[in-house]
């Protein structure tokens, strides 16, 4: 809700605080954004800054602000990633947009300041590839020689800088554009031409309107906002529970059927760990996942899919940090009880067991399949066909072998993929090591046994 939607509501916003970091430069940049912002509403909104100099530093700089701010605005997808799967991200948070206006600015300046630079060769890292394919489709430019490694999680940005340069050495572009100031200043300092996709001050502007707003919304409905804290319990009786595979394998399944549960009543899932998951929502959709408190929010359901004892506990808080804490705490309860029935804890001392509910599984496939997915089985039909696993050997692929397989390029390979994994298909998996140093690929377990 806007200021101005306040007021006709006769409502006056809360007061928000938003965190801003990045390095000082951008950082900068953003607070001057944000002044204006708070020119505009002088009594309700105020900007922090955590400047750093160094990524390694942006850790600190957030912890020294976490308890002044209600929401926090980061510099890009890395490090707003880093700080969730870092686990120190404790207010609702966005990032900047590095894509749209951004990008259109980037290759203004270019065509601007750098001589004999041809738009249509260049190589970009961390923009989705549909993404640049529409900027190019509305300046009228063919994407046919420009190359795009897309931000596929924090790993994926140690291979920037060799994708770029090995295109430069080829000759196969002139321009690298990149969103990671140091792989700008790797660049550079090898002789590659390259140009950093920086914010607009719109993108910006747009950015931080969305921080207040989340903050406001924290605020305003602080006493709504719930959290669900779902836990696995080992059951210790197998083997193979055992191995870090299966323990990633069952939490990609649990962030699955979790994602698919909660989106139904508009919550978001954050995995803590490969055992924990939390779910943040607000107490309307607490009420509906609980029949009233009535039932356990996703206990029955997850026992069955999962065939492994989960526990469940939920709470609710006058911030998000008091919602979190409170859940952790009626999990470790639910956990004592075996996870035989949840727990509820509220931002008082109520405490509420809630006994399973129906071990609902999810609807029965249609028995037709419309020709778009069709067309994705028959992709994965034939990647499983081209390869020969042992009996019981589970099917695991990478981009360059589906494109070896099925006689495209890696970035239709990767399209594929990413197709699979969009209809249910395929998982991705955490990137492997690489021995040898560079850039660990992305691999991604096949779910042939759908095909049955």
């Amino acid at each position: 809700m806007s200021e101005e939607a306040f007021s006709a509501a006769g409502e006056r916003p809360p007061p928000v605080t938003v965190g801003l970091f990045g390095l000082r430069k951008l950082v900068k940049t953003m607070a001057d954004v944000g002044q204006q912002i708070t020119d505009r509403s002088p009594h309700s909104v105020k900007f922090l800054t955590g400047g750093y100099d160094d990524l390694s530093e942006a850790e600190e700089r957030y912890l020294k602000l976490r308890d002044r701010i209600d929401a926090a605005v980061f510099p890009g997808p890395w490090v707003f990633d880093l700080a969730t799967d870092g686990h120190w991200l404790t207010v609702p948070s966005t990032h900047l947009p590095l894509t749209g206006a951004a990008l259109y600015a980037a290759l203004l300046r270019a065509s601007l300041t750098i001589e004999d630079v041809d738009l249509s060769r260049v190589s970009i890292d961390s923009l989705p590839a549909a993404d640049v394919d529409e900027a190019y489709s509305e300046i009228g430019l063919t994407t046919s020689h420009v190359y795009d490694i897309p931000y596929e999680g924090p790993d994926s940005v140690a291979g920037f800088a060799a994708f770029h340069r090995e295109k430069s050495r080829q000759n196969h572009t002139t321009l690298a554009l990149t969103t990671i100031l140091s792989v700008e200043r790797e660049l550079r300092t090898q002789g590659v031409p390259v140009l950093r996709i920086a914010p607009t001050r719109s993108s910006v502007r747009d950015a931080l309107e969305t921080a207040v707003l989340l903050g406001q919304g924290t605020r305003m409905g602080a006493h709504q906002l719930a959290m669900i804290a779902v836990q696995l319990i080992p059951t210790g009786t197998s083997r193979a529970e055992s191995g870090d595979y299966w323990q990633q394998e069952l939490a990609a399944l649990t962030h699955q059927k979790l994602l698919s549960q909660a989106r139904q009543v508009g919550a978001t899932v954050a995995r803590r760990s490969d055992t924990l998951f939390l779910v943040t929502t607000t107490q309307g959709a607490l009420t509906r996942l609980t029949g009233q408190f009535t039932v356990a929010p996703f206990l029955g359901a997850l026992t069955t899919q999962l065939g492994v004892p989960i526990a469940v506990g939920a709470g609710t808080g006058q911030t998000a940090r008091a919602a979190e804490a409170n859940a952790l705490i009626a999990v470790e309860d639910s956990v004592g009880r075996e996870g035989k029935v949840a727990v509820y804890l509220d931002g008082t001392s109520v405490r509420t067991e809630l006994p399973p509910g129906p071990a609902e599984v999810a609807p029965a496939p249609a028995t037709t399949v419309s020709p778009v997915d069709q067309r994705v089985v028959e992709i994965l039909t034939s990647i499983a066909a081209a390869t020969t696993p042992e009996a019981g050997q589970q099917v695991v692929v990478d981009v360059e072998s589906v494109a070896a397989i099925m006689q495209v390029t890696q970035r239709t390979g990767r399209r594929m993929l990413k197709e699979l994994v969009e209809a249910g298909l395929a998982w991705p998996l955490p990137p492997a090591r690489s021995t040898g140093g560079g850039r660990p690929r992305q691999q991604f377990r096949l779910l042939t046994e759908k095909l049955s």
